[in-house]
């Protein structure tokens, strides 16, 4: 397969050709996702409204203006985030369970969330949303973080999960803590685990799926984006690693990888349950992803 990439205005662009197909791949890497919405420190209200959805007018929808969004959440009243990610639409095809009931619940690497406070909707009993608290802990090739200002590094995440959780009245317990130092001695024991979009940004995926193991006793919902033409070699478990080459995206992986990785941390079954293409909101659904579900 042949790849050029590109980078229009921090938006990871791959032009690919393999046999008789060719196209286009969208995506934003963190980094540049915060470098593409670091000068925007407050939107005006018109902006708002536009995207995605019509907002009112007031103090809370200037805050929603002031933070720069990765989910998109609907906050009630007509107020929508204009996240750069919009998983509304695509939330049945995760395949979730309908209720979590009595569960306690591990959302890693919440950002804004979205999950965190879907988890809470149906019913979890306790929910830790857990994430860094800013790009300095994030896992950067040294070239890039060269490059970085303090001020970037130092940007604290959580403002929009601050908000969000404030407006929504929720019970989710937002928690400092990197997926590479997650235990049970730590947290304790989930029954249910989601982990979605972040293995592509580890230098140590293998690590953190050993983590995400030890801390499950029940069921990890643990999706990613995968890259269909590399299971194209015979079905070997093929990842191609990018690292220095991108921005914060260390590895594509085949969907034979990414299941044996799973398999690998110590999960007795793991199913490929749902695969399907998304992107960012308003650009194409380049992406393919994979949902795997694990049991313990």
């Amino acid at each position: 397969m042949t790849t050029h990439q590109l980078d229009l205005l921090g938006l990871r662009t791959t032009v690919f050709a393999s046999g008789n197909r060719a196209g286009l791949e969208f995506s934003m890497p963190i980094v540049g996702a915060l470098r593409h919405y670091s000068g925007r420190t407050a939107a005006p209200a018109a902006a708002v409204a536009a995207s995605p959805e019509a907002a009112p007018a007031g103090p809370l929808a200037e805050a929603v203006a002031r933070i720069n969004w990765y989910h998109t959440l609907d906050l009630g009243e007509g107020l929508v985030t204009p996240g750069f990610y919009d998983h509304r639409g695509i939330l049945p095809l995760y395949g979730l369970p309908e209720r979590l009931d009595g569960m306690r619940v591990l959302d890693i690497a919440c950002f804004d969330g979205f999950w965190s406070f879907e988890f809470e909707r149906r019913g979890a009993a306790e929910v830790i949303a857990l994430d860094i608290r800013s790009a300095r802990e994030l896992d950067l090739p040294w070239r890039l973080r060269e490059t970085m200002t303090e001020a970037e590094l130092d940007r604290p995440f959580g403002e929009g999960f601050r908000l969000a959780h404030e407006v929504l009245g929720s019970a989710v317990k937002h928690t400092h803590c990197n997926v590479y130092d997650l235990s049970p001695e730590r947290l304790g024991r989930f029954d249910f685990v989601h982990c979605g979009d972040l293995l592509l940004h580890l230098r140590d995926p293998a690590r953190a799926l050993y983590n995400i193991r030890r801390v499950t006793r029940g069921t990890a919902m643990i999706s990613d984006c995968i890259y269909p033409d590399l299971d194209r070699l015979d079905g070997l478990p093929i990842m191609q690693y990018d690292g220095a080459f991108s921005e914060n995206i260390w590895w594509r992986f085949s969907a034979h990888a990414l299941s044996a990785m799973i398999r690998d941390a110590g999960f007795d079954h793991v199913a490929e349950k749902k695969r399907f293409r998304y992107g960012p909101r308003g650009e194409p659904a380049s992406m393919w992803h994979a949902v795997y579900e694990a049991k313990a």
